[in-house]
């Protein structure tokens, strides 16, 4: 038993990990400021906002019970296309245990592709950090 918990936390360690340096990947792509906010587990949501161009005070729609979870599917639906990928992955998180695994390595690839291009910025346009003010 204390073995399975040991490897239970060595995934779920690995996993945050991940998460992390892909959304620190996808962020730096973007041109987010304070992407370092990734690494902490409330903050996270703020430069996932930043990047799909929403005011970090969108933050307190997750604070309103039946729309939390409908403005989470929005925007990470939102997050997967200014990436160029679609929406659809999102399906994999129903599937119990092996579903946010899934999630991961898709957010992982397309965070160290090199064919992943940010496109909520027009061509030629640097990102304008004054607009990511909390």
């Amino acid at each position: 038993m204390v073995v399975f918990n040991v490897i239970c936390w060595l995934l779920s360690i690995a996993i945050y990990v991940a998460t992390a340096l892909a959304h620190y990947q996808l962020c730096k792509r973007a041109g987010v400021k304070h992407r370092w906010m990734v690494w902490v587990p409330v903050l996270y949501i703020f430069p996932i906002l930043w990047t799909i161009q929403k005011s970090g005070w969108n933050v307190l729609f997750l604070l309103i019970p039946v729309a939390n979870i409908v403005f989470a599917i929005i925007w990470h639906v939102k997050y997967l296309h200014a990436f160029g990928r679609s929406g659809h992955w999102l399906w994999f998180i129903l599937l119990p245990g092996i579903g946010p695994v899934i999630i991961v390595i898709v957010l992982v690839q397309t965070a160290y592709s090199r064919k992943t291009i940010y496109r909520l910025r027009p061509a030629g346009v640097e990102p304008d950090f004054d607009s990511f003010r909390w």
